[in-house]
This record gives C-alpha cells, sequence and structure tokens, in this order.
C-alpha cells in the first residue's frame, strides 16, 4: 500500500501531536515575574534590529506563549532561531506569536515537510 500525502497542516499537526506537550504560560509568567533573566538561557534570546539581526540597541523578542515541548522539537526549533531553553525539567519553546494554533505556525510546518513528518 502506497503511503499516503498529507497536506502541511496535516503533517503540523502531527508534530504538536507528537512534539507539544503541554502550555506552561501561567508557569512561566510566575517563574519570570521571579526570575526575569530565565530567558537568557535561550542561545536566541538577544536584542535585535527591526531586520532580526543581532543589535545592541535593539529590542528583545517578544514572547507570547511558553510551551512544554520535547528534545527532538526543541533542537529542530532553536536550528531555526527560535527561543528554546531548559527550565527545571522542562524544555521550553518560547512562542513569539499568538492567536493561532501553532499547526499553522510557519517553523512547524516548515520542520514537518523537512522531516516527512506522516
Amino acid at each position: 500500500m502506497e503511503k499516503q500525502e498529507l497536506d502541511s497542516q496535516e503533517q503540523a499537526s502531527l508534530v504538536v501531536d507528537r512534539h507539544i506537550i503541554q502550555n506552561l504560560c501561567l508557569t512561566m509568567g510566575k517563574a519570570l515575574e521571579d526570575e526575569p533573566e530565565i530567558l537568557n538561557d535561550s542561545k536566541n534570546y538577544y536584542p535585535m534590529n527591526e531586520d532580526g539581526e543581532k543589535d545592541e540597541d535593539g529590542d528583545y523578542p517578544e514572547v507570547y506563549e511558553f510551551w512544554s515541548i520535547t528534545e527532538w522539537l526543541g533542537e529542530e526549533l532553536e536550528e531555526r532561531g527560535e527561543i528554546v531553553f531548559d527550565y527545571l525539567d522542562f524544555i521550553v519553546w518560547g512562542r513569539q506569536c499568538t492567536g493561532q494554533a501553532i499547526k499553522l505556525d510557519g517553523v512547524i510546518q516548515e520542520i514537518a515537510k523537512e522531516n516527512d513528518f506522516r
């Protein structure tokens, strides 16, 4: 039997189902009140200019959501410039958008496509 072709949203849904563990927004919100430097543990959290390039005079990226993820997804996201760091026993993704399903994020769809999720 031939493998069925999946569209990009279906592939991205598989990434989300298998590698996004839990929403940590409340946990990280409280943690950041007590320890705002936590985000500095991410190698991709630094001041940037309007073009997204590292710039000491720029602003730090806005993080709107925090998600516990698998180690594999953490590596994939970090390679693509996403904010990923360890906190307690979690690997945390600092998602820089909100208001849409994670499966619609371009970075998640790119990961799904490049890794041939079926």
